[in-house]
């Protein structure tokens, strides 16, 4: 299938299924980057829905999540996720786990966003959607059960790299939000530090080269999100972060936004400071030993 265009407007591009194709175009022209945000965010809330067995949604720019959440209802769940950065939200591409009902339609008739990727459509949805944008707004069915292949392959500049998918199971042992945090950060751009409160993120900081940046940005949008509600401080936030945090800062940074619980993969030399830190800090500390790099 041939595509809108490449990475930017000047560069061709088609797409072209292993084996059968794990989504179909309902209406619209997709664009390579639409894929890309579509194939991820659908990975991220099927993982996230069958973890926890309720809708989750979710609200992706340039292949990272703005917002992420669990919901009483896709619509719900929507709404959550992307008022945790509306602006960054702006013009995004959403994933929802559960069918795209009326109540969705009409919320998303409403935001400036570029497409949709869903496993079903209620009746008369895909009409209220593809009128959105002049008609170009892109609405995608996902396959539910599709299964991706165990290996990935990248080609890039004449080299083929092939790996391990990554589909190791999250810990059990640990708070819902932590694991929905982790399983953010596993489909997120690194360096990453995912922030998350009552089953949504509320700050992520995502794509930065240096962790305590990715601490920093997404404590000052946890923050954000929560001056919107309140003027009192705010508490009972889990920080989850990608890889092992390398320096302190990243605790003195987090305990600034209210974080009472760290998970991160740890086995650095330096974790034996960070687990002091938190614990000098009142601040739970969970090593998990799984990094969850994406790039």
């Amino acid at each position: 299938m041939r595509l809108r265009y490449g990475m930017n407007p000047h560069q061709q591009a088609t797409i072209t299924p292993l084996d059968r194709p794990p989504f179909a175009v309902v209406s619209g022209e997709a664009s390579y980057i639409n894929v890309l945000d579509a194939l991820t965010g659908w990975q991220l809330v099927r993982e996230a829905s069958a973890r926890f067995g309720v809708p989750a949604a979710v609200s992706y720019k340039h292949v990272s999540p703005a917002g992420a959440a669990l919901g009483a209802s896709v619509a719900d769940a929507y709404a959550r996720a992307r008022d945790a950065d509306p602006k960054s939200s702006y013009g995004d591409f959403v994933a929802v786990s559960h069918p795209v009902d009326a109540e969705l339609a009409g919320l998303l008739k409403r935001v400036v966003s570029d497409g949709i990727i869903a496993p079903g459509y209620d009746e008369g949805v895909v009409e209220v959607l593809a009128s959105k944008k002049r008609g170009t707004f892109l609405v995608l069915e996902a396959d539910a059960e599709f299964e991706p292949p165990a290996e990935e392959v990248r080609e890039v500049y004449g080299v083929r790299l092939t790996q391990e998918r990554d589909a190791l199971p999250m810990p059990r042992d640990l708070p819902d939000d932590a694991v929905l945090g982790m399983i953010v950060a596993r489909y997120t751009q690194s360096n990453t530090v995912v922030m998350v409160k009552d089953g949504m993120t509320i700050g992520v900081g995502a794509g930065q080269q240096s962790r305590v940046d990715c601490t920093r940005l997404a404590g000052e949008k946890a923050q954000l999100w929560w001056s919107r509600r309140s003027s009192e401080p705010l508490t009972g936030v889990t920080m989850i972060s990608d890889g092992a945090l390398p320096f302190t800062d990243n605790v003195e940074e987090a305990q600034r936004y209210g974080v009472t619980h760290i998970v991160e993969p740890a086995g650095s030399i330096r974790s034996p400071e960070i687990a002091a830190a938190c614990a000098a800090a009142g601040i739970t500390w969970s090593p998990t030993d799984l990094r969850l790099f994406r790039h």
